[in-house]
């Protein structure tokens, strides 16, 4: 079958992504380094270092001494020491339960990849993308039995993990607060791009909120696709814009009308939202808090902001004109003014900082444990590996 434009420059951007793993194809597969007696080759170790790149836990998948220093660290050692102390044992029924979430998150990552690289495919490219990606990675060592693998060792390490008694004082948490929030606010005070990509595209959890946010809600009302669309099509081309707005809010004017009738005789804005909002964000969150939208906000679109900040939102309790967007009618609620500033340490925080350290310390643990056990490097291996991948990315 002959395979779509499409379909060849996602499996060439798959190729280019994995393209390292051939390196230890190519001739013989050195060893890189033993660990107590066991010899760690060159295939493994690119294979490892793809998955701590992708996961984020060294500076990239091309990283092998990093990648050679984590194993040893977080792999090695953990095994080790866990098969000495007997837990590294389980029963039939306990791997048959680890094998099978091994392989369903297997299949949730194929999905995943399949998704993010051939959006744009048709139901049947993806469906050959997947097979082709799936054979892919089986060649490259990436299959459903080594992803069982390594959540056993998981499992392992956890249980290992556990048996680790740190303490953590109130005085490491309330530094560790401090660092962080100041962190926070000089990368973010200035920057509400910066600061809406992570605490609402990656979810992160930022202590610190810059001035001028307000908590907005809506009544959503989506328009019919085809004018939409058009109204699309307007903004792109810079004229049309008020028309093809006035057709979505005529499109609505109904609702509209019954909106605002409800309101003016004095029902909660809350109340009218519940019955008329399509919007599938207005959870129970959203609707004590509101939306934290900025005049500079990007990530609810321009149209959602500037009617944010209207003439008609000059205070909490005030409602916008209907407003035209690109999803249809938007009806906006002035909750109130988000408190700026840090954000005070509760218990959620203290959680958070102390599970931190908690890893910290663990990790430093499993780094001394290191000492105990004998490793060698082949140095000009890994050398000759790190100069061959340096080649490659240029």
């Amino acid at each position: 079958m002959k395979k779509s434009a499409r379909l060849c420059a996602c499996l060439l951007a798959l190729a280019l992504l994995l393209g390292m793993t051939a390196l230890a194809a190519e001739g013989d597969d050195p060893v890189l380094f033993t660990f107590n007696g066991t010899e760690v080759h060159q295939s493994e170790v690119i294979r490892r270092a793809a998955a701590y790149g992708q996961a984020q836990l060294i500076s990239s998948d091309t990283a092998y001494d990093e990648a050679i220093e984590y194993m040893i660290v977080n792999q090695l050692v953990p095994e080790a020491r866990a098969a000495e102390l007997g837990l590294d044992q389980f029963t039939d029924a306990e791997l048959a339960e680890i094998n099978a979430e091994a392989a369903d998150y297997y299949e949730q990552q194929l999905d995943a990849y399949v998704e993010g690289m051939g959006a744009n495919l048709s139901d049947s490219e993806k469906e050959s993308f997947r097979e082709e990606l799936r054979a892919y990675w089986n060649e490259m060592g990436t299959t459903i039995e080594a992803a069982q693998e390594n959540h056993r060792f998981n499992k392992v390490k956890a249980r290992m993990l556990e048996t680790m008694n740190v303490e953590i004082s109130d005085e490491e948490i309330a530094q560790v607060y401090e660092e962080q929030v100041q962190k926070d606010e000089d990368f973010f005070k200035d920057n509400i791009l910066a600061y809406e990509y992570f605490t609402e595209y990656l979810q992160s959890d930022v202590w610190y909120v810059p001035e001028g946010y307000r908590g907005v809600l809506q009544i959503l009302l989506y328009a019919d696709e085809a004018l939409c669309d058009a109204y699309e099509d307007a903004v792109s081309a810079g004229e049309g814009v008020e028309e093809a707005a006035q057709a979505i809010i005529a499109s609505k004017q109904s609702a509209i009308d019954a909106i605002y009738a409800r309101l003016d005789a004095g029902e909660d804005f809350v109340s009218v939202m519940l019955d008329y909002t399509q919007d599938p964000g207005m959870d129970d969150e959203r609707i004590a808090n509101g939306y934290p939208v900025h005049v500079k906000s990007t990530v609810w679109g321009k149209e959602f902001a500037a009617g944010a900040f209207s003439e008609e939102m000059q205070q909490v309790g005030d409602v916008s004109q209907p407003i035209a967007s690109k999803y249809g009618v938007h009806i906006l609620y002035y909750l109130r003014d988000v408190p700026s500033g840090r954000i005070a340490m509760d218990e959620r925080i203290r959680e958070s900082i102390t599970a931190y350290l908690t890893n910290q310390k663990r990790v430093d643990i499993l780094a001394s444990w290191a000492d105990d056990y004998e490793v060698s490097y082949n140095q000009d291996a890994i050398d000759a590996l790190m100069a061959t991948a340096t080649e490659a990315t240029k």
